[in-house]
């Protein structure tokens, strides 16, 4: 009975914090379903509008037939092309290789014929204030680290919307020592280079002992799979600071698992040859500034999948924030900054 009660508590706390459109629309009435999420931080940006099925009520899907979509981007008309991705009469994807940019003002509004008209608006924010970082890599096991990323900044005590990853580059050189068979003179072969790139995965601050953050406190989300579009970073950590605080001054503390292999030398199984790897491992901070409907829409996605409920295999997968007028989605926007590479000690 007391997980029952914790578990509706649980659902009313989420509602209380999220805007949410009207399900009952979705019987028996046809429904208009847009996102657009303007960045930096891809070279195309994907409009998508699809007509939603009813739940009850009706037995044919909705087609999306003869739709139109206008966009504007501080009053000037944006030019979108249909793309290739659209599915037939449901999904329908727009591009552009327009370049926002912070301050512009997007207002989008689409029309499916029998279903209705739905617009929204948002505002591309500034990037992320000036700020300093630093990591430290805490051992756990074998090559295996939790690094900890303490961000600086100053939002001049408007508060706002943030995010952050933090990307490895690694870069392996190799030298091997071969023997010639028919004269078994030794030999050393060419040094050779492999580079790879990729986000660590954040760590739960809880495994990263008693640390706090000043603001509140960051969750993991995956926004190149929430946009439904691209982004080059698979997971960032994204956080919300209220108006107020010191002076603007802020501070942001996350964790996440990184692995650095140090040099070793080996021996092939049949012992012809051997040689040695010497890695070298540089880290950077990638900085995100959200909208408050961007930031409020990965954040719903988050709650969908993270209650009680999802653990019981009981949340639906479906919209709990939208600022969508008329229909469901999402207008927002965001800009990405990177800092530069250093190495840690």
């Amino acid at each position: 009975m007391r997980k029952f009660f914790a578990i509706i508590a649980s659902c009313l706390a989420l509602c209380a914090c999220e805007r949410s459109f009207d399900i009952s629309r979705q019987v028996g009435d046809a429904t208009v379903w847009m996102t657009f999420i303007p960045s930096n931080d891809y070279d195309t940006t994907f409009f998508i509008i699809q007509a939603t099925t009813p739940l009850a009520g009706v037995t044919e899907p909705v087609l999306t037939r003869g739709e139109s979509v206008e966009v504007k981007v501080n009053g000037e008309q944006l030019k979108l092309e249909k793309n290739d991705r659209s599915v037939p009469d449901r999904l329908q994807f727009y591009s552009t290789d327009h370049v926002f940019k912070p301050g512009d003002v997007v207002e989008a509004v689409a029309t499916v014929p029998g279903t209705g008209s739905v617009s929204a608006s948002c505002e591309v924010p500034r990037p992320f204030p000036a700020c300093s970082w630093t990591a430290t890599k805490v051992q756990r096991h074998n090559n295996a680290y939790i690094m900890l990323v303490d961000i600086d900044y100053d939002d001049s005590g408007e508060g706002g919307y943030y995010g952050a990853a933090v990307i490895q580059y690694h870069e392996q050189e190799s030298q091997w020592e071969d023997y010639d068979p028919e004269t078994g003179g030794k030999y050393w072969g060419e040094i050779k280079h492999s580079t790879r790139t990729s986000n660590l995965q954040p760590a739960p601050m809880s495994d990263t002992g008693s640390l706090s953050a000043s603001s509140e406190n960051p969750v993991m989300v995956a926004p190149r799979y929430y946009n439904t579009l691209s982004g080059n970073h698979r997971y960032a950590q994204i956080w919300h600071d209220t108006p107020g605080g010191s002076g603007g001054k802020r501070h942001m503390t996350f964790a996440s698992r990184c692995y650095e292999e140090p040099a070793h030398w080996e021996t092939s199984e049949d012992s012809r040859y051997s040689g040695w790897h010497n890695n070298t491992y540089k880290y950077k901070l990638v900085l995100y500034r959200f909208s408050e409907s961007c930031y409020n829409y990965l954040k719903a996605r988050y709650n969908d999948s993270h209650n009680d409920f999802s653990g019981l295999g009981l949340a639906p997968s479906s919209f709990v924030y939208t600022n969508v007028a008329g229909g469901a989605g999402v207008c927002g926007a965001y800009v990405v900054s990177e800092s530069d590479w250093m190495q840690l000690d």
